[in-house]
């Protein structure tokens, strides 16, 4: 078993407002995880041209994001504006690039453009409560008409609501999908997600916090070495 398997699989948010602190943050977010998410909607729309540059050499696993401000995101040029940029960040050719499921079917320029949605996140967010299971289940189903890599977030009002969204894995084997809960409730499922639930991988801060409930990376690369050395040491004792 290698050391720190699980803490592979932690993508780190990086919220960063200026090009020195977005270079800086990357270079200190990659001695730590192998992935990325680099919100573009954190910067001016004047330096977009160099944070593309500068995340040349780790695109191939990162998730560029530029959340508007109605999804809880920093964007506040109009929707023309930002539809465009998604386009030009998707001509880079990044790991993946995260598209809100309203944003794609509101758009049908949009999604024409996206034609090989292979490195398309299609993305939702319930930033209230948990719906029905059967709400949830119908989301995913529509959602997947556009792509096969799913990213659903709602906020966990109760554990309950933590363990629903881990048990949505089961119900979609054959989807990548990324499913945990906001919230203080919500963080059980942000750990176990990549676990019991086989997410490819779960979200984290550098160190600011960008979302309620997200934990840093160095708390989580904690939390999973112990349960990698939990499991260690329960392979041992039973040989």
């Amino acid at each position: 078993m290698s050391n720190f398997t699980l803490g592979e699989k932690i993508c780190v948010s990086i919220g960063a407002k200026t090009i020195n602190e977005l270079s800086f943050s990357i270079n200190k977010a990659l001695g730590l995880s192998d992935f990325l998410e680099i919100r573009f909607d954190f910067l001016k729309q004047s330096d977009f041209s160099s944070a593309i540059k500068i995340t040349d050499s780790i695109k191939s696993r990162s998730v560029f994001t530029l959340r508007p401000l109605k999804q809880h995101g920093e964007f506040r040029g109009n929707e023309i504006e930002r539809i465009e940029i998604l386009k030009k960040l998707y001509d880079v050719n990044p790991m993946l690039l995260d598209v809100e499921y309203d944003t794609i079917t509101e758009n049908t320029s949009l999604n024409n453009y996206l034609k090989n949605k292979s490195n398309v996140l299609i993305s939702w967010h319930n930033f209230f409560n948990t719906p029905s299971d059967e709400y949830l289940e119908k989301k995913i189903n529509d959602m997947k008409k556009f792509s096969n890599n799913i990213k659903l977030v709602t906020m966990a009002r109760n554990v309950t609501d933590s363990f629903r969204l881990l048990n949505l894995y089961e119900k979609f084997k054959n989807s990548n999908l990324i499913a945990f809960a906001m919230g203080d409730y919500g963080i059980i499922s942000r750990i176990l997600c990549i676990i019991y639930g086989k997410s490819p991988f779960t979200y984290a801060s550098l160190e600011k916090t960008i979302a309620p409930g997200q934990l840093s990376i160095v708390e989580m690369r904690r939390i999973y070495e112990r349960i990698n050395q939990h499991f260690l040491n329960n392979v041992i004792a039973t040989n």
